[in-house]
């Protein structure tokens, strides 16, 4: 016998529009030309201008009393009114809107909500931390012996000489005042003052720099030289 073969397009037809219009009766689909909404889980925001004043009650679950209340609207007003065609009255957003405001927006439940068992949780356990020493420096003044020949800008007594030892003329500093270079070099104050043409009642704390600013002295070398003289003696 043989089969016609238009009957198994025409029976596969049949059997997808009837799945779709059962749902439809059974309120599980609902589509238009260009979406397909869930009105099980249908929401304020879902609402499109191709829905129908019951299409919105159905999927929201509403009654038209409460539906035509929240967006004021007439009480004579079809229920099967598109909302597209209702924009003298309300419009698709103001409607939406003002449901939102009223139903609110439902949250999603977390995809896991079991609670872990106390002895799975993790537990915050104090790590304890090795102490950081602590490096305390300590600024200790320079008390280097160059040989150089600058005035030097240093401040401060110069460190005393060990018991007997003389200092090298070589070895003054513009730092040094004229007393401890007279104490250092073994060479008596009133003796140095001359040698450096100095007047007599300079001030034993003067110091070489000092005399080098006031154009007394030419350079640190002046005192160097005059010493070595007096030290060569």
């Amino acid at each position: 016998m043989r089969i016609n073969p238009l009957i198994a397009p025409i029976v596969l037809i049949v059997a997808l529009l009837g799945t779709v219009f059962t749902a439809q009766a059974m309120g599980k689909w609902t589509t238009s030309g260009r979406v397909t909404i869930d009105p099980t889980t249908m929401t304020a925001a879902d609402i499109k201008g191709w829905m129908t004043l019951q299409q919105v009650m159905d999927g929201l679950k509403l009654s038209q009393s409460e539906l035509y209340a929240i967006g004021n609207i007439p009480a004579d007003t079809p229920p099967t009114n598109a909302l597209k065609d209702m924009e003298a009255i309300i419009s698709v957003t103001d409607l939406r809107n003002a449901l939102t405001a009223k139903l609110g927006t439902p949250v999603a439940a977390p995809a896991n909500t079991t609670p872990m068992p106390a002895a799975a949780m993790p537990t915050n356990t104090p790590v304890a931390l090795a102490a950081t020493p602590v490096v305390t420096t300590t600024h200790v003044p320079g008390t280097g012996t160059g040989t150089g020949t600058g005035t030097g800008t240093g401040a401060g007594t110069p460190t005393p000489l060990p018991a007997g030892q003389v200092l090298a003329a070589n070895q003054i500093k513009g730092n040094m005042s004229l007393k401890s270079i007279s104490d250092q070099t073994k060479i008596p104050l009133a003796t140095l003052l001359t040698a450096l043409k100095l007047p007599a009642n300079t001030s034993p704390d003067t110091v070489v720099k000092d005399l080098i600013t006031q154009g007394k002295l030419a350079d640190v070398t002046d005192v160097q030289k005059a010493v070595a003289g007096l030290q060569a003696q």
